[in-house]
């Protein structure tokens, strides 16, 4: 054999003991964990109590959920008290007695779930509350930081009503429903940027609920009593058009500001355009879903941890917007994700 057929055969030799452990570690090997999680989270069964699926941020948020469940073979139930307080009582304690593998809840105020949360808890049943906390601090929340969104609002009106072209130092604040975590908590915020600018007079702090019928004749009313009102701060965008349409009825949407905070999708920002709001802090509720869906996930690959063992907090990102960013993802369509 000549030297260049010795080099040949001794190279094919070579190539030969080389890739077979190579091509059976290429079909033996699966991604670390992927399985693992894959077999935690398949099967398992989660229920939502929503405030109502009637809004934008909890359509949102299903959405995602929705997708998540399908792709990794868990259930998710949707229980819609529909805004009815008593109904979401008997949907939590219908939840708590299916005992399923975890619970979202999406509190009406700090107090009205406060014990089913614990019973929960006591049961076994890990909870994931969504941007709206209960008195009970569960497994996990994802949501706003209501104190800071108070505080991002009212610092966008102090900036406007204490300029040297400010109308007056008159701003309002139309609430939601004061028994309600994001009310509680804006209201801390806002009363942190009052003392830093003593100046400002905040002439009515009334709850709207959420309705903007109430919030356009709340603000007609404080319209008439103080005529060279400054700002207006409010606490969800669907229901603050109802004050804008009071600013422009009376012909003063070039003197009062209207700043408020909304899920980020598309109806918000054609009110920006349609000149009846002036800037939304926008929490965008499918980033809120995406985050919630890895707790989830979390919570449910989890089963030798106690329910109620950990308790984490996720405050989603904000982004503020007006009529110079009100486009593309900062106005999000349920049909772009669904």
């Amino acid at each position: 054999m000549t030297i260049l057929k010795k080099i040949l055969v001794a190279g094919l030799s070579a190539a030969t003991l080389l890739s077979a452990p190579m091509a059976a570690v290429s079909q033996e090997t699966d991604q670390v964990g992927r399985q693992a999680y894959l077999d935690a989270v398949k099967g398992k069964k989660v229920i939502f109590v929503p405030i109502s699926q009637g809004m934008d941020l909890n359509q949102a948020w299903v959405v995602v959920w929705q997708r998540h469940a399908a792709r990794y073979g868990f259930t998710l139930e949707v229980r819609d008290p529909n805004g009815d307080t008593n109904a979401g009582i008997r949907a939590m304690q219908g939840a708590i007695a299916e005992k399923p593998d975890l619970i979202i809840v999406q509190n009406p105020d700090v107090q009205t779930y406060a014990r089913l949360l614990k019973q929960a808890q006591s049961a076994g049943i890990k909870v994931l509350q969504v941007n709206m906390q209960s008195a009970t601090q569960t497994d996990s929340y994802v949501g706003n930081d209501w104190i800071e969104m108070g505080k991002l609002e009212m610092t966008e009106l102090a900036k406007t009503c204490t300029g040297p072209n400010a109308p007056s130092h008159k701003v309002m604040w139309l609430a939601g429903v004061q028994t309600g975590a994001a009310n509680i908590y804006m209201r801390t915020g806002i009363d942190e940027i009052l003392k830093q600018y003593p100046e400002l007079e905040l002439v009515s702090d009334q709850p709207a609920d959420y309705s903007s019928e109430k919030a356009r004749q709340i603000t007609e009313t404080v319209l008439q009593q103080h005529p060279d009102l400054c700002g207006i701060m409010g606490i969800w965008d669907n229901a603050e058009v109802g004050a804008g349409a009071a600013v422009v009825a009376a012909g003063k949407q070039d003197q009062v500001t209207i700043v408020t905070n909304g899920a980020g999708s598309e109806t918000g920002c054609k009110s920006i355009e349609n000149g009846l709001l002036d800037v939304i802090f926008n929490f965008n509720a499918p980033i809120q879903g995406e985050i919630s869906a890895q707790q989830i996930s979390e919570l449910l690959q989890h089963p030798e941890r106690e329910a109620g063992s950990e308790k984490t907090i996720f405050f989603g990102p904000i982004t503020r917007v007006d009529k110079n960013n009100a486009t593309g993802r900062n106005c999000w369509k349920l049909d772009d994700f669904k």
